[in-house]
């Protein structure tokens, strides 16, 4: 909980910065292609997920902000033996694996609002609350708990009027090891809009 309380108050003090007048919040349609880790556990690309940012601008061309979101990954094994704490079971059996982060960012812009179309670079670092749960008939199983995360990222707008643009990215994201839960990765696939105001 602490650490949940400090990254709180470091994304307040970043969008209480008052060095640029120029914000802009980002919404995205989140798609995600596991790997490593994730894909060992989960197989199947995620169409459920979605973030949503919000950037100030330190000078034209650095912004800074906060992202929160969800990724939920889903898949259903075929009925087979599988081992349990105490024996086993033979039963369909059923993956879950909610990610919610909470994440500071900061992104470099390599072209000017009245750019054809503005590339970017970026970072995204904080955390990820994560649960995962198998079910096997009557029995489910859960771990559940917060780990560090990073994701590097890139991407472009396409502005459409003068305060939006069309929006995609790429990002990998990396939820490190804990006590708790297991290291996670996948590849993030990101579509949606950005309003500057």
């Amino acid at each position: 909980m602490k650490l949940v309380k400090s990254l709180i108050i470091v994304a307040l003090a970043v969008v209480s910065l008052e060095v640029s007048a120029q914000t802009k919040t980002n919404v995205y349609y989140s798609m995600a292609l596991p790997m490593g880790d994730t894909k060992d556990y989960i197989e199947p690309a995620s169409f459920r997920g979605m973030n949503f940012e919000y950037e100030k601008f330190v000078n034209p061309s650095v912004g800074v902000g906060f992202l929160v979101g969800w990724n939920t990954f889903y898949e259903a094994k075929d009925r087979a033996t599988y081992p349990l704490e105490n024996g086993a079971i033979t039963s369909n059996q059923f993956r879950y694996l909610n990610a919610i982060p909470i994440q500071a960012t900061g992104k470099y812009y390599f072209a000017g609002d009245d750019a054809v179309v503005r590339p970017f670079i970026g970072l995204a670092a904080g955390t990820y609350y994560m649960e995962r749960r198998v079910d096997n008939g009557l029995f489910s199983t859960s771990d559940k708990g917060w780990s560090w995360s990073v994701a590097p990222k890139a991407g472009l707008l396409v502005p459409i009027n003068y305060r939006s643009s069309l929006a995609v990215s790429l990002d990998y994201s990396t939820s490190f090891k804990t006590s708790d839960l297991d290291k996670q990765n996948w590849l993030g696939i990101n579509v949606g809009f950005s309003w500057d105001y």
